[in-house]
């Protein structure tokens, strides 16, 4: 059914006249692809799929993304003169032209905020000579982006005679996002001064072959690096990304001269994989696995041999059943034309069963959940000339209750922060909102949730504050601050006088050893040391760590004790390990490459026992420290993550809590990559487990959720990537409606405070926290 004009939702209320194609486990059109053991090739996770024609246009550009910031996602297509750039507003499909191409919009294009203005900007390439590399301004938020007159077009540069492959990231880690783009015999990136203002670089020398690009940290350094023809190449980092001849290949194995690729963990290793298939040609679809690191040998696995016109190449959890699928469609001019979902039958890429769920043909299709209902779903066409539109929605609707994390929408709260160490949430002023406590400022909260307009109110000059907490049960939060002076470090606090003129007073709590960096201390957390009464104030120092009791009278000194002498000045974490009720000590030793906990006496003492959990020495810098329940078993686990990491990345590990809570903690590796200084634990999909939400201080900037998915494993969620956090991926119900939002700040772009708001999970039961557990 074609239709110029498509009105009503896509996703709901399907007309009967719809095109219905379910397989079952007993279809014959189910078979196994190399390397499997089901001889009788009958599906074992066969998924119903609904097609819908959803309008008679076509075109070589395919995205999806949340294009006018409602939560939901929208379509982008562009091709041919007669298919003109455009988007389609989700669920309802109103239309909006955006641009005419002077010769035809190309293979492909990619949806990224590449003015740093909190909405998704369009980037792609007209196939005419001259200046062909193009990006179009989304007008929000000061525009209407249903007005197509109101997209402004830009000129990034020309690209040979036909840019494709057209990818975004921040090459050179300014903080810009740099697009890179595939020509016919050379590789460009255009290198972002300022989103008028770009500088392109060609990399002439590489193994090209005929078409094909993907990009991916593959060294996990935390910079993106280029995967070519059967080729990856190193990105030197920093300025040094903008000298082609400082990047340097290295071998992977073979491609067919016109490709796909992707760079995705397909066995689930914490290391990047490299995923291919022949765009144009007869090739097997295959994977490429790091034997001894990414510069040594890369063992091929054959998911489906002899494929042609595979020029579709997608890669998600299809079946939801916690793995990597692939799914791959031949274009329409091939002889079997089939959409097909190869599921990951044993979890790690070595078994692997295919499913074809339509022999329509598909050309640069796109995989997301169009509909929203927690699966995955397909959307593309043809190529241009080819019509119609089409998406295939996935009908998997387990019955069982759907944890995901896969829409969020982005915001950003200010540009107007300075570098700080402190990032906190409470309510400042009673008016029941959370609101925002970072370096010299506090955030007002606007009325309605995720408006522009909080307000930025200055706590004290020189000021970083750290925590909020209502200390004098006013039902309003005080802050607590650091400030340098010198040879120490001062902490206080400040108690509003006058909520309508943002006068605070300013009390001194106390004083340790100044911190490596001027700024202050890294670790600091209110928690419940000694029992009863208000929590305690921990902080990191130069000197150890220390805390502070509150008194009766807080405008008084603040008792100190000193709990260490040895652990850095970096991120600290309390849980109870021994199990006798009180709370310990979780830390780093900092240059030493130790971690260690402290036993909490009970008695009020100073310098607690020491006891050991294992060394680091392979890190640079261990950095942020959490202790929480990760595997389930009932003892407290601990994780770590690393800052500026050698050159093969940064790391992030956790290690299995003993019973005993002193010997035996076994080290289990999650990920590596760029700085990774930013760390949260929380229950992000309110399934009852603990998930990690981790970002990037230098190199691809990106911000993860590190989704629990039993016994300690962990499943990356993508949820943003080219915004630096430094000590931020803080997870808080920042709008109140139940689940948890993410929240960062940044060092080297300290302008920024981020925001992502969670639209995946509608309602948090309630779980455990992270650092608090008892046995």
């Amino acid at each position: 059914m074609k239709c110029s004009r498509a009105t009503g939702s896509i996703f709901s209320d399907l007309p009967r006249a719809v095109f219905i194609l379910a397989v079952s486990i007993a279809t014959t059109n189910c078979d196994v692809s190399h390397g499997n053991e089901n001889p009788e090739g009958i599906a074992l996770n066969g998924l119903t799929f609904e097609r819908k024609e959803i309008a008679d246009h076509s075109g070589d550009v395919k995205l999806a993304g949340d294009v006018d910031g409602d939560g939901q996602l929208d379509f982008v297509l562009g091709g041919l003169p007669e298919d003109p750039l455009s988007w389609w507003h989700g669920p309802d499909l109103r239309k909006t032209t955006i641009a005419t191409p002077r010769t035809e919009f190309t293979t492909d294009g990619v949806l990224a905020d590449v003015d740093s203005d909190g909405d998704l900007d369009i980037v792609t390439a007209d196939g005419s000579d001259g200046v062909n590399v193009i990006w179009f301004e989304n007008p929000r938020p000061n525009g209407d982006p249903a007005d197509g007159q109101k997209w402004k077009r830009h000129e990034l540069g020309a690209a040979g005679g036909w840019g494709k492959d057209i990818k975004a990231a921040d090459f050179d880690g300014d903080g810009r996002l740099d697009i890179v783009v595939r020509a016919p015999g050379e590789v460009m990136i255009f290198f972002q001064n300022e989103p008028i203002a770009w500088v392109g670089v060609a990399f002439p020398s590489f193994n090209l072959g005929e078409e094909g690009m993907a990009i991916g940290d593959i060294d996990s350094d935390g910079n993106t690096d280029l995967v070519l023809c059967g080729v990856w190449a190193h990105n030197p980092g920093g300025a040094a990304a903008r000298d082609a001849p400082r990047w340097q290949s290295h071998p992977v194995g073979p491609f067919n001269p016109a490709f796909k690729a992707l760079v995705i963990d397909i066995d689930q290793d914490g290391r990047v994989d490299i995923l291919s298939s022949s765009s144009e040609h007869t090739a097997d679809v295959a994977w490429f696995r790091a034997e001894n690191g990414p510069s040594g040998r890369w063992a091929r696995h054959v998911i489906q041999p002899a494929v042609a016109g595979a020029h579709t190449l997608q890669a998600a959890d299809m079946d939801r059943d916690g793995d990597i699928d692939v799914v791959v469609g031949q274009m329409h001019q091939t002889e079997e034309r089939a959409l097909a979902v190869h599921y990951n039958r044993d979890g790690r890429g070595t078994r692997w069963t295919r499913q074809i769920i339509d022999d329509t043909g598909l050309h640069n299709g796109v995989v997301a959940d169009l509909d929203s209902d927690d699966d995955f779903d397909i959307y593309g066409a043809n190529w241009a000339g080819h019509p119609p539109l089409r998406v295939w929605i996935n009908r998997l609707n387990p019955p069982a209750p759907i944890h995901r994390l896969d829409r969020w929408v982005y915001h950003r709260i200010t540009n107007a922060h300075v570098r700080s160490f402190g990032l906190a949430f409470a309510d400042m002023d009673g008016d029941g909102r959370t609101d925002i406590v970072s370096g010299p400022f506090w955030y007002r909260q606007p009325p309605l949730p995720w408006q522009k307009g909080w307000e930025q109110i200055r706590l004290g000059e020189g000021l970083d504050a750290v925590q909020a907490l209502d200390l004098d049960g006013d039902g309003r939060a005080e802050a607590t601050a650091q400030r340098n002076r010198g040879k120490t470090l001062q902490f206080h606090w400040l108690k509003i006088v006058d909520a309508a003129a943002h006068k605070f007073e300013e009390h001194v709590i106390g004083e340790v050893a100044a911190a490596t960096h001027d700024l202050g201390s890294q670790g600091h957390v209110f928690a419940q040391i000694v029992e009863g009464g208000l929590p305690e104030l921990a902080v990191s120092s130069g000197g150890g760590v220390f805390y502070f009791t509150i008194p009766d009278d807080p405008t008084a000194p603040w008792p100190r004790t000193r709990i260490c002498a040895e652990a850095s000045d970096e991120g600290i974490a309390f849980t109870d390990l021994d199990g006798d009720g009180l709370i310990d000590l979780v830390a780093s030793t900092g240059e030493a490459k130790e971690v260690a906990w402290w036993r909490n006496p009970g008695d009020g003492s100073k310098d607690w026992q020491r006891r050991d959990i294992g060394k680091v020495p392979e890190m640079v810098y261990p950095d942020r420290v959490a202790a929480a329940d990760l595997d389930g078993d009932g003892y407290p686990d601990i994780v770590v993550t690393e800052e500026n990491g050698a050159a093969d990345g940064a790391r992030a590990s956790w290690w299995r809590g003993p019973a005993t809570g002193s010997f035996n903690w076994e080290r289990h590796e999650i990920t590596s990559r760029g700085s990774i200084n930013s760390l949260s634990v929380a229950d992000m999909d309110g399934d009852g487990r603990l998930d990690l939400v981790m970002a990037e201080h230098r190199g691809a900037l990106r911000m993860s959720v590190w989704r629990n998915v039993g016994g300690g494993n962990f499943i990356e969620q993508l949820i943003g990537e080219g915004f630096e956090s430094h000590l931020g991926a803080r997870a808080v119900d920042l709008d109140g409606d139940g689940d948890l939002d993410i929240v960062s700040i940044g060092w080297d772009a300290p302008g920024a405070i981020h925001a992502w708001r969670n639209d995946a999970v509608e309602q948090m039961p309630s779980a455990p926290e992270a650092g608090q557990l008892r046995r």
